[in-house]
Formats: C-alpha cells, sequence, structure tokens
C-alpha cells in the first residue's frame, strides 16, 4: 500500500506561486514596480520551497514495515518501523513540546525497545486504512481511547 495526497492537492503551492507572480507582474507594470518586484519574487521562492513538498510525502506499508517521507523537499523527514518481531502497534494521544495534543503510534516489540512516533499529515489522514491493512498482515493494532 503506498499513499500519497491527490494530485490536484499537490498542485496548491504551485499555483500560489503562480497567482503571486502574476499579481507581481501586474503590480511591477501598472501600480509600483518595487512592490510588483517582492510579491513576485516571492512567488518564485514560495514555488521553488513548497511546490516539490506534496509531490514528495509518501506513506508506504508493505510486508517488512511502514515508512513515511514528509516534510520540505529539501529536508526530508524519514521515519516509521519495522515490522520484524514485532508485537503490537498502540495508536495514542500524547502532547507535543507546546503541550498540544497530538496522536503518537508506538510500535511494541518482544525483543528491544519501543519505537514512538507522531505521523505527519498524510499518515494521520489515513490512519484507518493503515491500521487495516497492518491488522491484515497479522498485527495487532490497538486504538486507546481518551
Amino acid at each position: 500500500m503506498q499513499l500519497a495526497f491527490p494530485f490536484y492537492i499537490s498542485l496548491a503551492p504551485f499555483a500560489i506561486a503562480v497567482l503571486a507572480l502574476l499579481l507581481g507582474v501586474f503590480l511591477h507594470a501598472r501600480v509600483n514596480r518595487f512592490l510588483g518586484q517582492v510579491i513576485g519574487a516571492f512567488g518564485i521562492l514560495f514555488g521553488l520551497a513548497f511546490g516539490p513538498t506534496l509531490l514528495m510525502d509518501r506513506v508506504i506499508v508493505d510486508e517488512s514495515g511502514i515508512h513515511q517521507n514528509t516534510g520540505l523537499w529539501f529536508g526530508q523527514t524519514k521515519n516509521g518501523f519495522g515490522f520484524d518481531g514485532i508485537k503490537r502497534v498502540r495508536i495514542t494521544t500524547g502532547s507535543d513540546r507546546e503541550g498540544s495534543p497530538v496522536e503518537l503510534w508506538i510500535a511494541e516489540y518482544a525483543d528491544r525497545p519501543r519505537v514512538q512516533l507522531e505521523p505527519g499529515r498524510l499518515w494521520l489522514s489515513n490512519g484507518d486504512a493503515i491500521a487495516k491493512r497492518m491488522r491484515d498482515l497479522g498485527i495487532e493494532v490497538v486504538r486507546e481511547r481518551d
């Protein structure tokens, strides 16, 4: 199972960049050259920074484990865990650095320390499908309710 954002959502940063660039060209020609250049430059930088990001986000669930690539394209975060020797996966709620509640996935193993991770947006929006796929692979998945 491989999950990715829908293509039309992945194009949203490009659309924002093009709109900012067009606004910058209009302002440069009709209103204020400097303001148009700033907004146009913002559009180009926004497109370069965020454009490829959503196209590169992936969650892959296969027989060996679950792996996620997320974050900005030039600094992708890779996380996940393997299924070899896994006892169960607990889905629970924890707190982030600011104290806000976040969902945590904890892989518990019989012979090594547990792996705890905070999944990205793509993983969270497909959490039920991921849990079902893991159950289909014979892995116990327990969702703890508050």
